[in-house]
């Protein structure tokens, strides 16, 4: 069993996560807890690490090509764990996943064209589209009464239908919400799209995390006809906590659309992937498999943590996740507006979580949770938020 529980101190390295703490509250925040920002607070899978090492080893960094082997294990772990086909052909190399979003919507839209967004959802999106020229159309997501997500398929097909809209980005297992869709509503989805001659952006970065009961359908397996209408965006820096080395996979069936990506990947300067990206990625799909699952039944102990403490309070609850290893939090019981609840975690709580609002106004009231993180850690997160809640 690898070692999770051993805390490392990113406060002084150069973690975005932490130094995002002092860049917004400034000094005498040694104290705060970052549970922001979408990496881990793991050490790296020990595979990954030694291919690292020994790469570097050969003395000589110049220019390189992907190898086949990398095409392999690519298509290797797609197969195992997604049951989706993966051919070198199919698949562009980029350093970023968001990167690769943006280039999609040049390739896919013309400045004052229209994109569907499903909000809440990761806020990137919302920039990439309006970088782009791009107006916004909000299929918001819906919520019942017991926090439970869908989508809105009659206000999607009203959306779709507008002959400005271009293309739609799908955020499966959504980011924060946290579901997996199943195969039903997907269809759904890709049926509204293709009608409508929306071409299907899936960002599916978050494949290898879901919980007990749920998987993840990939975009391009719901039939041959929604491959031919679909970009997935893939990588492995979130499954194996890679963001550091820019490396990522956008496979498109369609050899029209993926020349049309590719001419917008060069237009935008190449996203080349980086030596040790590529490296990395290899490792950690050839020799990661054990590593990943044994994290995922860590994850899932992280996420009784969360439950817990979510169950302990009255104003606080907990929206399901299906998916990922992010906790999507609803504090509107504690009566506070968005810069006073984000005051009061940060200030009072002294836990620096992202704010709801981030992800569209339907998140008002949310924090986002990032649980990748030691047990140990994450509960005294949580204690300090039942201690600020009960003291207020």
């Amino acid at each position: 069993m690898v070692d999770f529980d051993t805390l490392v101190d990113r406060r002084k390295d150069t973690s975005e996560k932490w130094q995002i703490i002092q860049d917004e509250m400034g000094d005498g925040c040694e104290d705060v807890l970052a549970l922001s920002i979408a990496d881990m607070e793991f050490p790296t899978c020990p595979a990954v690490t030694d291919a690292i090492v020994d790469s570097a080893k050969h003395d000589i960094l110049g220019y390189d090509h992907i190898p086949t082997e990398y095409y392999d294990a690519l298509g290797s772990w797609m197969s195992r764990h997604h049951h989706l086909e993966v051919k070198p052909e199919y698949v562009t190399t980029t350093a970023a996943v968001m990167p690769a979003v943006l280039a999609a919507l040049r390739a896919t839209t013309r400045p004052g064209d229209k994109v569907i967004l499903q909000r809440p959802v990761y806020y990137p999106f919302t920039y990439a589209a309006e970088h782009t020229g791009l107006t916004i159309l909000d299929n918001e997501l819906v919520r019942d009464s017991s926090g439970y997500y869908s989508m809105d398929f009659e206000d999607l097909e009203s959306k779709a239908a507008d002959p400005r809209c271009k293309a739609m980005l799908v955020c499966n297992p959504h980011n924060p919400v946290g579901r997996v869709w199943t195969k039903d509503e997907l269809t759904k989805l890709a049926d509204i799209c293709l009608r409508n001659g929306v071409t299907i952006l899936a960002d599916e970065i978050h494949a290898d995390f879901t919980y007990q009961g749920h998987e993840v359908t990939m975009m391009s397996n719901l039939s041959d006809e929604v491959a031919q209408h679909c970009m997935e965006f893939t990588a492995p820096t979130k499954t194996f906590n890679l963001a550091g080395l820019a490396c990522s996979n956008v496979i498109i069936k369609n050899s029209a659309l993926k020349r049309d990506f590719d001419i917008a990947v060069a237009n935008v300067g190449g996203l080349t992937v980086n030596h040790f990206g590529y490296v990395a990625c290899q490792a950690a799909y050839e020799h990661g498999e054990q590593w990943l699952d044994d994290l995922r039944k860590y994850l899932a102990k992280n996420l009784n943590i969360v439950r817990d403490f979510a169950n302990s309070q009255h104003d606080i609850s907990l929206i399901e996740p299906e998916g990922t290893y992010l906790a999507w939090l609803d504090c509107n019981g504690l009566g506070m507006n968005n810069e006073e609840l984000k005051n009061f975690m940060r200030t009072k709580a002294r836990v620096f979580m992202d704010e709801g609002i981030l992800f569209g106004n339907s998140g008002s009231g949310f924090e986002r949770v990032n649980m990748a993180c030691p047990a140990s850690f994450l509960t005294e997160a949580m204690e300090r938020i039942a201690t600020a809640v009960a003291r207020r």
